[in-house]
This record gives structure tokens, sequence and C-alpha cells, in this order.
């Protein structure tokens, strides 16, 4: 009997010592898999942390987790020496954003040459919701209406709510990023008041541009409240004083308030319009009369209520004249609470000769009337003045009678000169003398030329770039140079900016005059 009880006893102890080996090699995995949250909200990334300890550590090569995309990752190492012993740890953080449930698999990391497993991961994504009414914290967005034209503003209000006394020690409001909508924001400072339900409100304020027409869902919007929270510290001073905040006992932890999405009903312009709103034009010309190869420059300004910063360029085409559309000066801000914008443009025109600047034309929906409108620009005679002419034909000389040219031969050859020489022999001998004296000369102008250094001629174009002093007139002058160089049309975009924007480029006339040294007689003849 005592035998079989020492027997059991026996088993027993083997069982234990077994089962804490066990235990040890679990406790002492030399690998693992962690999430940062199990459960997420629809939008927010995840991040695996994979740790590894032991000499030689080898992660598996992921380029994607259960299906979805790795974003970034990182890796961070550690070393550690206890009772004599190093220990190499290895973290590596992969981060993906799943849009549903999702279970990481077990991942087989190497460690000294032994392939350890780690345990599968779930994680859960939950979809955003708001705080039922009379919560203490909520997010709510507001429409300024709920039907709109394509490129109407429509007013878009995010406000937070909270109850006199709720912790807040911060606030972070995702910035609204929402597809098929243009946005600008109102104001860049919250605005703070009280509501008639005793909350206390902070409101954020946005324009929104539909850009295309149908039923466009505004996804749900998220605030980021932060509350401070107190972590205990292991000090020498055992008075609460020392576990104040400002002595670092404390961090910042966030939770996410959402609204609740809404639903916009967004109308198709008519007439295949792309701006709305309520604008005025108006033009002008520099001049009416001017000379062959140098432009008149036409300025269009727009200006009003509405989505200015969809006005299509003007490039208009005009028989017998180069076009030079310069990009338009767009410039908007918020004016008597509306969206309000001005639009410059000049372009520049060189007429070969006399022309007609027909009118422009600005089509848009009106906001007032509803209805399509158009505002046209007023028509220009341009008068040019030295125009070229038509060339004439050249004149061809034709040459003497055959007969005449006969018969003079005839008679020299009967001419005879009165030292016995007819009068091949002395033209012969004259032909000669005349050859080798021009030899001769040219052989004493030669070498003199070699002497001589040559002076260098300077091209025509670089004469008339010293000469036009102010920028407007060089400005002109190269204007029908455009795509010549790159020296030239770089001078051209600095002129513009200097003459119709205010700026102040200094420009390089050495560069600019280096584009027609190859070519000295480089002119520009419109035909």
């Amino acid at each position: 009997m005592m035998k079989q009880r020492h027997g059991n006893v026996m088993k027993l102890l083997l069982k234990s010592i077994l089962f804490l080996l066990l235990l040890g090699t679990a406790a002492t995995a030399a690998v693992k898999a962690t999430v940062d949250n199990p459960a997420i909200y629809r939008g927010d990334p995840v991040t695996l942390t994979l740790s590894a300890s032991g000499g030689d550590i080898q992660f598996p090569p992921l380029t994607e987790i259960a299906g979805y995309a790795i974003e970034s990752r990182g890796t961070s190492r550690n070393i550690s020496m206890i009772n004599g012993t190093t220990t190499r740890t290895i973290e590596q953080r992969l981060v993906f954003t799943p849009t549903q449930d999702v279970t990481i698999p077990s991942l087989d990391v190497t460690v000294d040459g032994q392939v350890e497993h780690t345990v599968p991961l779930k994680v859960k994504v939950l979809e955003p919701q708001a705080a039922p009414a009379g919560a203490a914290l909520q997010m709510q967005m507001q429409l300024s209406k709920q039907s709109a034209y394509v490129g109407e503003p429509i007013e878009l209000r995010l406000v937070l709510k909270y109850k006199p006394g709720t912790q807040i020690d911060d606030i972070k409001i995702s910035e609204p990023k929402f597809e098929h909508f243009w946005i600008k924001r109102i104001t860049q400072q919250a605005e703070r008041s009280a509501d008639a339900e005793g909350y206390i409100t902070q409101t954020y304020r946005y324009l929104l541009f539909a850009q295309q027409p149908g039923d466009l869902q505004i996804p749900a919007i998220f605030a980021q409240i932060g509350t401070k929270v107190r972590t205990r510290q292991r000090s020498m001073f055992s008075d609460p004083f020392f576990n104040d905040p400002f002595f670092g006992g404390a961090r910042m932890q966030y939770r996410k308030v959402f609204s609740d999405p809404v639903t916009l009903h967004v109308n198709p312009l008519p007439q295949g319009l792309e701006v709305y709103g309520d604008f005025t034009m108006k033009s002008d010309v520099d001049k009416t009369k001017v000379a062959a190869n140098k432009p008149v420059n036409l300025h269009i300004h727009i200006e009003g209520f509405g989505n200015v910063e969809d006005i299509p360029k003007f490039d208009p085409a005009i028989d017998n004249a180069v076009v030079y559309a310069n990009d338009p000066v767009v410039k908007s801000y918020i004016k008597e609470g509306k969206y309000f914008g001005t639009f410059d443009q000049t372009i520049a025109i060189i007429p070969e000769r006399d022309i007609t600047i027909k009118p422009l034309e600005f089509r848009y929906f009106d906001s007032r009337t509803k209805q399509p409108q158009t505002l046209r620009t007023h028509p220009y005679f341009i008068t040019v003045t030295g125009a070229p002419k038509a060339a004439t034909a050249p004149k061809v000389e034709s040459a003497a009678p055959i007969a005449a040219a006969t018969g003079s031969a005839n008679a020299a050859s009967t001419a005879t000169t009165r030292g016995g020489l007819n009068l091949y022999e002395a033209a012969a001998i004259f032909a000669v003398g005349f050859v080798v004296g021009g030899a001769f000369v040219g052989i004493l102008a030669l070498r003199r030329s070699e002497r001589t250094p040559k002076r260098k001629k300077e091209p025509p174009m670089a004469k008339k770039i010293k000469a036009a002093k102010k920028p407007r007139a060089l400005f002109e002058l190269l204007l029908p140079y455009k795509g010549a160089c790159d020296a030239v049309d770089t001078a051209l975009e600095q002129l513009e900016g200097n003459l119709y924007r205010g700026e102040k480029h200094k420009i390089d006339r050495k560069a600019i005059a280096e584009c027609f040294e190859a070519d000295n007689s480089a002119e520009v003849e419109l035909i």
C-alpha cells in the first residue's frame, strides 16, 4: 500500500515538474504578436507589433496582412544584460487599415534557427455612431440646405456640444475631406456659445461646393477629445502633491465622438454650365492704335459671389494676329458672409494688320434668377501702322539679241591693235596681268587680316534688348519670340509678373541676348 502511494506521489511529482517545464517554456516564449487596439472604428489604422528575443531573428517578409496592404513599418531594437546574460529583443511594427472584421493569422518567426509561431489575433471593425440625445458630449454636422446645384456654396457647420463640468483638456477636430466636394474653411477659430439646452457649443464653419450631381453622402465627422489621466509614479516623496501633472505624472488619453452622416441632393447645371453665382465682367485694352508687330494688351476682370475658381481661362483665336493668353489670377475671400472672388486675365495680341477683337463670352448659372446668364466683353477695332506690304515680282533682265552679239564678235575678230596684235591677244595679256596683280593684293590683305584681331559684330537683337530700357518695352520686344529659347520664356514670365502682378524679378538681359547670337539677322516677320 505504501509502495503504491509512494508510486502515485512520484508520478504526481513528475507530472508537476513536466508541467512547470512546459509552463516555463510558454512563459519564456521567444516571439509574440500584439495589436494596439482589438476594436477600431471604420477608417482607423491598426498597428501589429511582432516581438522576438534571441541572437539571430528573422521576421516573415510581409507585404500584406489578412489581405490588407501594409501602409508603413518600423523596427526597434533593445539589448539588456541580466546576471551576465545578454538578451537581444527586436520589435517590428506593421500598420494596416482593415475595412471589416479581420483575423490576423499565426505568423512564423525564426529565432536562432528555430521556427516560432505567433497566436492568431482578431480585430473588430465598428461603424461610427453618434452619441444619443442627452449625452454629456455630442458631435453634430449641420448643412445650410439639403438640396443645391453643382458649384453652389453650402455652409457646413460642425458643432461640438458638451455639458458644463465635462472634463475636456484637448480637442482635435478632423478636417472634412469628402469625395466629390471642394471645401473652404470660413473661420479659423471655433465660435463658442451656449444653446437653449444648456450645452456649451464650439462651432466650426466651412463652405462646400459639390462637383457632381446626385445624392451625395457626407460621411460622419469625428472629434478627438483628450483627457489627462494621472499615472502612478514611484518616488521617494510620498506626498500626493508630487503626482500632479505638472511633474509629469499624467498622460493625454483620447476618445472619439462621432456625428451622424448626412445626404445632400445635388442638381446638375443646365446647358453644360460649370460656374454658379452672381458675377459682373469688365474689359479694356491699353491701346487701339499700334505699330506692326507690337502687342495690344486686353485685360478681363470678373468678380462676384460664387465658385470663381471654376471660371475657365480665355484663349481666343484671332485671324492675322499672334495671341499670348496669360494664366488668370484668382483671389477669393469671405465677404458679407458669402464666398466672394475676383478673376483677372491679360491677353497680349500682336496684330499683323488692322483687326477687330470680337467680344469674348463668359457663361454661368445665375444664383438670383436661377437661369443661364451670358456676359460679354466689348469689341475693339485695332489700327496697325507700318503693316508690311505685299512683295512685288522681281525684275528680270533679258540677254542681248543673239544676232547682235554674233555680229559684234565677228567685228572684233577683224580688229587689230596698233602694235600688230589682234584684239584677242591683247585681251589675254591684260587678263593675265589682272589676275596676277589681284592675287598679289589678296595675299597682302590676308596677311594683314591675320595680324589684325577681328572685332565681334554685335547681333541686331542684342542692340534692341539693350535699348529697351523700360520693362514694358522689353516685354513687347520679346513677345513675338516666345518659345525661341528658355531664357526668353523665363524673361516673359518674369516681366508679366512685374507688369501685372506687382512682382520684382531681375531680368537677365545677357542670357536673353545669347539666344540671338547664333543668328545675327534674327527677326520675326508675321505672315
